[in-house]
């Protein structure tokens, strides 16, 4: 739907309330209105991204994370982590994104999902991973996200917000409503802007476990890094940001369970569980 289209169809019952007696206490604003059709316009290009657009919006957000979390400076790690995950993504369903794979400087225990094919891996996650089966089931979770493309749909779902509030605020014109329009429009660019919902983090858990085993490692060895997880004390900083983004690893572990019981072909406890090709 073109711009002009969008704006027709949007502004034909505003334009016949307004020409319709109104009550006293409404007036509405046709500026923000618009505004807003703008961002709903751009929210539908976000979901019309072609590859090329996504790689390129990619590499903005990549750059921007790497000034906060820099590259760990240890080249035999990075080819290391970029020779598994490559392995890993070849068995997607986009096999021919530019994929990249890079281990960053932070305690944290987790990772980043960068559209357009880059895997971002924290000093913290990489020293919980007991072996490389576990590596390829947190590697293909991020895979499965972007495959899937959860952060672009976030971003889309973040514009149609943020163009919302801008209608709230301008044609609310009781005090009492718009603080609690904003209140709750607030709340819900909150939960878009910090994590996915519980079905993508699912399906991403099934994608991980799937990846691995189509990469020829151990399925059974996703649900135990999530088990040991679990077993980890939330109230350790080094989880802080995984729980801002992740849901709790118990219930995780209940998905990730499950996903391993519906692979066809690849029972668990066969496959590769290889020592890890970096020192910890």
């Amino acid at each position: 739907m073109t711009l002009a289209r969008l704006l027709a169809t949007l502004l034909l019952p505003v334009l016949a309330v307004a020409a319709a007696p109104a009550p006293a206490q409404t007036m509405i604003n046709l500026g923000s209105i618009v505004d807003a059709v703008k961002g709903v316009a751009k929210s539908q290009e976000v979901a019309a991204m072609s590859v090329e657009e996504e790689v390129a919006l990619g590499r903005e957000i990549a750059a921007r994370t790497l000034s906060a979390y820099p590259l760990i400076r240890d080249e035999k790690l990075q080819r290391y982590l970029n020779s598994v995950g490559l392995w890993i993504a070849l068995q997607s369903e986009k096999p021919d994104l530019p994929w990249r794979f890079a281990g960053v400087q932070s305690d944290q225990i987790n990772a980043f999902a960068v559209p357009g094919g880059t895997v971002l891996i924290t000093a913290g996650m990489l020293k919980l991973l007991g072996n490389e089966a576990e590596l390829a089931c947190v590697v293909g979770h991020e895979i499965g996200h972007i495959v899937r493309r959860h952060h672009l749909d976030l971003l889309r779902k973040e514009m149609l917000v943020q163009s919302g509030s801008r209608l709230v605020a301008d044609n609310l014109r009781s005090d009492a409503k718009g603080q609690l329009g904003q209140l709750a429009i607030g709340e819900g660019a909150q939960i878009f802007t910090r994590s996915l919902d519980r079905g993508a983090e699912r399906d991403a858990d099934a994608d991980g476990v799937v990846l691995a085993a189509r990469a020829g490692y151990d399925p059974a060895a996703c649900l135990l890094f999530m088990q040991r997880m679990a077993g980890l004390k939330q109230e350790a900083g080094t989880l802080e940001s995984l729980y801002k983004t992740h849901p709790q690893a118990k219930d995780r572990a209940v998905d990730v369970g499950k996903a391993v019981d519906d692979l066809d072909g690849v029972p668990a406890g066969t496959g590769a569980r290889p020592l890890l090709g970096y020192t910890k």
